[in-house]
């Protein structure tokens, strides 16, 4: 027996807490179970051992996790019985967000052309890859500008023989009752809006060209479609917003959502240049502001602190049968990249890909390059970050929990425990 390498402990004044980064196991250890730990069970009772084995803290001597990881990563990345699409149906939008900054970028919404392409292309690799289910991630621009295409594709994609599962990405500004009855009949199990802080700071990031107030409808519309279908409140942060979390609670609390959508916090980040005229916070920020806030809202029903278990394929992108499709039939493999022709391997409308070295650069991803990463006790539930970082930016996007992890991992066993 060996300790697991993807530990993280923490002896605190009362107890020692364990996570484990493959498992998602949080255990308080008690001195027995402590002791046999350490021990690396030797000569730890059988019942200990076992439940520690069982919690993935102990492992057999024999286990390269390692090369574990790498398996069952490579084999995911190849299943060719789950497929999944990103869609752009238009790169319009209704908004004009400060933080959004897209220079270069073409816009324009799918043709009926491109619409029924796209619809033949699906159901191709569905019937090329006998698949047994279909993943729709529907995005944007604002993809409620364009939900004929959606429903359209949706009709023509959909079968009995296939498990079919949709999520949308929306600012949530026409998502009305009846909209969001309309998404729930084509399949849409969940969506995620964006809400940027209570109502004067949110109308100022999240705003129409004409400015005006954005915050009460969309929160009104939320309430309305959380009846349909999950919502989860996403929350981008930086200095100009990240001390009003507070507030925000009591905005959502004031229009009654509480315990009907989740929240979540996101740090601006500066993909498309969003920091160069507004600061973004650092990662040690971030994390900080992230754990408070679990710890603060965790028995809200807003936020509930959790650390996942092993992720193995962390991002679509790095997924053989993934696919990002445009407006237009571009096909890409990460969604940072729709609308930029360069970063396009090929189109619905070839029967090749066009640009072979784009997608091989996706497909060779390889997780283990960075000998930090590798000695990582994170690394299964971060998977070395988000790839398109790493290959475009040549810098590693550690996750948050890096930096946080032992305030979180306290913060999520107190909620499972209800203290």
């Amino acid at each position: 027996m060996k300790q697991s390498r993807f530990n993280v402990i923490d002896k605190g004044n009362q107890s020692t807490l364990v996570y484990n980064s493959y498992s998602g196991a949080i255990v308080a250890l008690d001195a027995e179970y402590e002791k046999a730990l350490f021990a690396n069970g030797a000569n730890g009772p059988s019942e200990i051992v076992d439940n520690l084995m069982d919690a993935g803290l102990l492992v057999s001597d024999g286990l390269d996790e390692i090369e574990h990881l790498k398996e069952i990563s490579s084999a995911c990345r190849m299943q060719s019985k789950s497929l999944s699409f990103t869609i752009a149906p238009t790169l319009n939008c209704n908004f004009r967000c400060p933080y959004c900054y897209e220079d270069g970028k073409r816009y324009g919404s799918m043709s009926d052309q491109c619409v029924d392409q796209v619809i033949k292309h699906i159901n191709g690799m569905a019937l090329d890859n006998q698949a047994d289910s279909l993943q729709i991630a529907w995005y944007g621009g604002e993809p409620l500008l364009a939900i004929e295409t959606v429903e359209k594709i949706t009709r023509g994609i959909r079968s009995d023989e296939i498990l079919f599962n949709a999520s949308m990405v929306t600012n949530g500004y026409f998502l009305d009752e009846k909209t969001a009855e309309l998404l729930a009949k084509n399949g849409v199990t969940h969506v995620q809006v964006t809400v940027d802080g209570p109502p004067e700071i949110h109308n100022r990031r999240r705003c129409l060209p004409s400015g005006g107030d954005t915050f009460n409808r969309i929160i009104d519309n939320v309430k309305r479609a959380s009846a349909y279908f999950d919502v989860i409140l996403r929350v981008n942060v930086d200095p100009t917003n990240g001390d009003q979390i507070d507030r925000l609670i009591d905005s959502l609390d004031q229009k009654g959502l509480r315990n009907r959508v989740k929240l979540y916090l996101a740090a601006v980040d500066d993909i498309n240049g969003a920091c160069a005229n507004s600061p973004c916070y650092s990662e040690d920020e971030f994390a900080s502001i992230e754990a408070s806030c679990l710890s603060r809202y965790k028995m809200t029903g807003y936020m509930d602190p959790f650390l996942p278990g092993f992720n193995p394929t962390i991002c679509g992108a790095v997924n053989k049968y993934s696919e990002v499709i445009g407006p237009d039939g571009s096909l890409y493999k990460c969604w940072n990249e729709i609308g930029y022709s360069d970063r396009s391997y090929g189109s619905i409308f070839e029967s090749v890909a066009s640009n072979a070295f784009e997608v091989s650069k996706w497909n060779a991803y390889d997780f283990c390059s960075d000998s930090e990463c590798l000695n990582c006790a994170l690394l299964p539930m971060c998977m070395g970050g988000c790839p398109f970082t790493r290959l475009y930016e040549n810098k590693t996007s550690c996750v948050s929990a890096r930096k946080n992890c032992i305030k979180v991992m306290r913060a999520a066993y107190d909620f499972k425990h209800k203290k």
